[in-house]
């Protein structure tokens, strides 16, 4: 399960990193990103990437009332054709949430530790996700969900599931072309990250609430 995690780089960064066309405004890095708030994503329109901000918590389209409905922050990769949820979105709406690193709790004698999970350059990557639109009153409501799989052995120690992590040109492209790849081809993108290319580190428990959304969050606790 993926249920926090970050975006510190600039706006300038992203744009550059991930070849971004369309750029939306008021972006402010972010250390302890939570379900329901707002993150930044980009989709394929026309052959460009378009980033914009969508709602973190699915709400599927056949949803009448999106406020009595428990929005899904995660969905498992191996499972999505499977489920009423996600089955109409795998060729049409795949989309990418931008980040930098995720949080995960380590659970040991009752006790939960957080660990800061990254790339081990630190640059940004991509969580694969899906998204949906809705309408709430009179407003539309466009909102994504992570994508899981199977922890590589390093993050196992952690936890039993991570995120997708799609971290270059080819892997982006695969899946957001939703017109050149169909979803049989983007699907072998749904795999553990590479343990190799990865660090993690221990923690503040400042990072249980997201109401503490500072620098302090990402600093090691040991040194």
């Amino acid at each position: 399960m993926c249920g926090r995690f970050t975006l510190t780089v600039d706006l300038q960064d992203v744009v550059d990193y991930f070849q971004l066309q369309f750029i939306p405004d008021h972006f402010s890095p972010s250390f302890n990103i939570a379900p329901s708030q707002l993150v930044l994503t980009a989709i394929a329109h026309n052959g460009e990437r378009r980033a914009g901000y969508m709602k973190w918590g699915l709400v599927p389209y056949w949803v009448k009332q999106p406020k009595q409905w428990k929005p899904l922050i995660n969905a498992r990769s191996e499972s999505l054709t499977d489920k009423s949820s996600f089955k109409h979105l795998v060729e049409k709406h795949r989309c990418v949430i931008f980040a930098d690193s995720f949080y995960e709790w380590k659970v040991e004698n009752g006790k939960k530790t957080p660990y800061r999970i990254m790339k081990d350059d630190g640059k940004p990557f991509a969580f694969a996700a899906l998204w949906d639109r809705n309408q709430e009153g009179d407003t539309e409501l466009f909102t994504c969900v992570i994508l899981t799989t199977s922890a590589n052995e390093k993050v196992r120690n952690i936890h039993e599931r991570m995120p997708v992590m799609l971290d270059n040109e080819e892997a982006w492209e695969t899946w957001l072309n939703t017109k050149e790849y169909p979803y049989a081809k983007a699907k072998e993108l749904l795999k553990p990250y590479p343990m190799e290319n990865q660090k993690l580190y221990v923690v503040s428990s400042l990072v249980n609430s997201p109401k503490n959304n500072g620098e302090e969050c990402i600093r090691p606790l040991f040194s």
